[in-house]
């Protein structure tokens, strides 16, 4: 008589109730990252993956951080964040499957009864109510968090951020987590048992092969992800480098500018940006601060001698200047968005912090904002008398994104200099490391002479018509001197028309009158400053000091 192999029970009744578990773990993770997320939106619950990921850049190396910032651009902090949230629910759903396993574990069997049926109790046997066994849990996973991002949490408290949306931040998701979790597990196991016969494949492959295909799909986004940037960047096309960049560093004297009062280009970058498009970078991963302006106020301490506070309506009633005034964000890339020009009005930095008497050891000025940002400036940067603080953005009070109710503009400095929704202006010693310092980026954060071509654009098709070239150039209080374009790849260079700037820390438009030949063309733009130096030619990517390079677009003719 033929022998039959039999399949025992047990262990593939073990397999669907751990199943059941897993599946009741990601329902229940998932539930709690989409409390947490209506939390932070609609009650300000700062999430416990914004504490992670705050923490996270901190030790990512630099090298590390520069490919995901030219890989991701300013998507990089939203991917970041969903990635943590992802890692972070995965770590909920694992905490509950480790402390269900240890708990089955623990639990008391009679001696008496055979091995399978002690293992069967431990996984079968569940009589006290989905509460009572919520409560633990919540508690355990509490503790683990805590252990994680307790550090990180009292960073944040420090910034600003309340002891009551921390600990609730904390506390609400776990307890959502524990609570699903126990409340699905039967509805899981019900639906386990009815196809535990269909089960018969070990744990062991399915995991391996769950493995094999995430790290696939891992694969598979990271490798398009970066094929994506190398094409928007244009690597991959031929002819985009420059026959002859030959010109001096520095031009002695400095050319003196000649300016045309022309009319806007079709698709010209207008002198001055409207406020709904003015560029906006955060460091904030979610939501920025949103300042309750009757309970505002600025102070000013530290290194002074008399430190005091002012009110909204007392920095409106202080001596105001009124200036238009470009920022340009450091992380701004070659041809990039980040930079617009607005009409500002405020009161000069130095007034405020004179007001207080500078005391003779002081050496820099650390400014705090609402959302835990610090950083510093030299103390001459500091009593520039064009540095302002500034509450006034086209004549309206600055938007939220923009840092109401006042922020800093400080002249020659790229936007990480110029702080958003500012609260303390703190005289220190020196040696000060701002946030972003603290990641790796410079600390001088000087702006870099650039330029950029609006129109047309790269890969336009153009008609063999007069038409015109035209775009910015910004050496922040160096100003501009000179523009040059070149059509041909840089065999040859003409200077470009320049309108007059509405300011000395404003951008300069330009344009190049143009009429194109047949087939395919080479543009490229370099500025001069006012000082007469000739924008570099090398190109560098915007960490850690800002981006540097000719913008260059290619176009065809016909």
């Amino acid at each position: 008589m033929a022998r039959t192999s039999v399949t025992p029970a047990v262990p593939t009744v073990e397999v669907g109730l751990r199943r059941a578990w897993s599946m009741a773990a990601a329902a229940a993770a998932l539930l709690g990252m989409a409390i947490a997320l209506l939390l932070r939106i609609y009650a300000g619950v700062p999430l416990v993956a914004e504490s992670v990921s705050d923490g996270f850049t901190r030790f990512l190396p630099l090298p590390l951080f520069s490919i995901l910032l030219n890989l991701f651009g300013h998507n990089a902090k939203h991917v970041l964040l969903a990635t943590m949230l992802v890692v972070g629910s995965g770590v909920m759903a694992a905490l509950c499957l480790g402390v269900w396993e240890l708990r089955r574990r623990w639990l008391a069997q009679p001696a008496t009864l055979p091995p399978r049926a002690r293992a069967l109790l431990r996984l079968v046997n569940d009589k006290r109510p989905w509460h009572r066994q919520a409560i633990p849990l919540a508690i355990i996973l509490i503790v683990l968090n805590e252990v994680v991002v307790w550090p990180q949490m009292v960073l944040q408290a420090q910034g600003g951020v309340g002891w009551v949306e921390l600990i609730l931040a904390e506390m609400i998701p776990a307890v959502a987590v524990a609570g699903s979790f126990t409340g699905l597990l039967p509805y899981f196991r019900q639906a386990a048992a009815l196809s535990t016969a269909q089960i018969d494949e070990p744990r062991r492959n399915s995991r391996r092969r769950l493995l094999y295909q995430g790290l696939g799909i891992i694969g598979l986004l990271a490798a398009g992800g970066i094929i994506w940037d190398v094409v928007q960047r244009g690597l991959l096309r031929p002819g985009m480098t420059l026959q002859n960049t030959d010109i001096p560093t520095r031009l002695n004297p400095p050319p003196t500018p000649v300016y045309t009062d022309f009319a806007l280009a079709p698709n010209q970058t207008p002198e001055l940006t409207a406020a709904n498009n003015f560029y906006y970078v955060s460091k904030n991963l979610t939501t920025d601060p949103v300042v309750d302006i009757a309970n505002w106020h600025l102070a000013i301490t530290g290194k002074v001698q008399r430190p005091y506070t002012l009110t909204y309506q007392q920095l409106q009633q202080l001596p105001q200047v009124e200036r238009p005034h470009t920022l340009e964000c450091i992380s701004n890339d070659i041809g990039g968005p980040y930079i617009s020009n607005g009409q500002f009005r405020g009161v000069r930095l130095a007034d405020v912090l004179n007001a207080a008497g500078v005391q003779p050891d002081a050496r820099e000025l650390i400014f705090h904002a609402a959302d835990g940002y610090s950083d510093s400036l030299h103390l001459a940067q500091a009593l520039d008398p064009q540095a302002l603080i500034v509450y006034l953005l086209d004549g309206a009070p600055l938007p939220q994104p923009h840092g109401f109710p006042a922020r800093l503009l400080i002249p020659g400095l790229y936007g990480m200099k110029n702080g958003k929704w500012l609260t303390t202006l703190e005289m220190g010693t020196g040696g000060y490391t701002g946030y972003w310092e603290e990641r790796g980026w410079t600390r001088e954060a000087v702006v870099k002479t650039m330029s950029r071509i609006d129109t047309p654009l790269d890969g336009d098709r153009v008609t063999l018509r007069p038409t015109v070239i035209a775009g910015i150039a910004f050496a922040a209080d160096r100003g501009i001197s000179r523009v040059d374009v070149t059509t041909d790849g840089g065999a040859t260079w003409q200077t470009a028309e320049l309108r007059r700037p509405l300011g000395a820390l404003s951008w300069t438009l330009w344009q190049l009158p143009w009429t194109p030949t047949a087939g395919d063309h080479v543009i490229a733009v370099r500025a001069i400053d006012g000082q007469g130096y000739v924008q570099t030619t090398e190109s560098a990517p915007t960490l850690p000091d800002g981006a540097s390079g000719y913008h260059i677009i290619q176009v065809s003719a016909a």
